[in-house]
């Protein structure tokens, strides 16, 4: 991966069930373009830890350089609640709650009920996925990369937080929110509720994982962000 020098780096959050390698697409092509990237592996055991996770990572890479924070789907919880550092937001088809809002109370109008349904909760209290899922996530993306992705997925004991995030990271660091406008995990309509929170918004004609299924145009949209950080 790009990794050296100055300017800025993207660092990149998984959603629920996945890894950081998952963003290897994307990471490939911000490299050719010479734009900096890392993905960041969120252990999956809670959401506080999860949200430690993004605080330590985006602490290390701020070291180096000013911070692009993009997250998935999950993901927007954790970086709304630690991504205080980084100096642009980027929430891709991403939870993005504000303050006062229980994000657990409106999981019901998030997520599609064919993915719920493709979802099993374990007798230890983990949340895995069945193989009809695969096809829900990643219904525009290669065969092949789709299988790949499916045979990473973890076990996942974060929750959905009942209580409200106090400090929204997203109301203080400029923000872009990534619309999926062909996602059948997650509600469009309630992605585009969330857009219109953000400082910008682009929609793309995409699954729910344009990390496979649409990864130049979203390292595009990375690289895009990159370049306005310090204006």
């Amino acid at each position: 991966m790009a990794d050296g020098g100055a300017g800025p780096i993207v660092l990149l959050v998984h959603g629920a069930n996945h890894d950081g390698r998952c963003w290897t697409p994307v990471l490939e092509r911000l490299e050719r373009t010479g734009v900096r990237g890392r993905a960041v592996d969120l252990p999956l055991t809670s959401f506080t830890a999860d949200t430690e996770a993004v605080r330590a990572a985006v602490r290390e890479a701020a070291a180096d350089g000013p911070v692009v924070l993009a997250a998935h789907s999950y993901g927007g919880l954790p970086v709304t609640a630690g991504g205080h550092g980084a100096a642009r937001l980027v929430f891709v088809a991403a939870r993005m709650p504000v303050a006062g809002e229980s994000p657990a109370d409106l999981t019901p109008r998030w997520n599609h009920p064919e993915f719920r349904a493709a979802c099993d909760v374990r007798a230890d209290g983990a949340v895995t996925l069945r193989a009809a899922a695969a096809d829900v996530l990643y219904s525009g993306a290669p065969p092949e990369l789709a299988r790949s992705a499916a045979r990473r997925w973890r076990p996942m004991w974060s929750r959905v937080p009942a209580e409200p995030i106090a400090d929204p990271a997203w109301s203080s660091v400029p923000s872009c929110y990534v619309v999926c406008a062909r996602d059948r995990t997650v509600r469009v309509e309630a992605q585009r509720e969330c857009a219109a929170r953000a400082a910008e918004s682009v929609e793309i004609g995409c699954d729910h994982s344009p990390f496979l299924s649409a990864p130049g145009r979203l390292a595009r949209i990375l690289s895009e962000q990159a370049a306005r950080v310090g204006r």
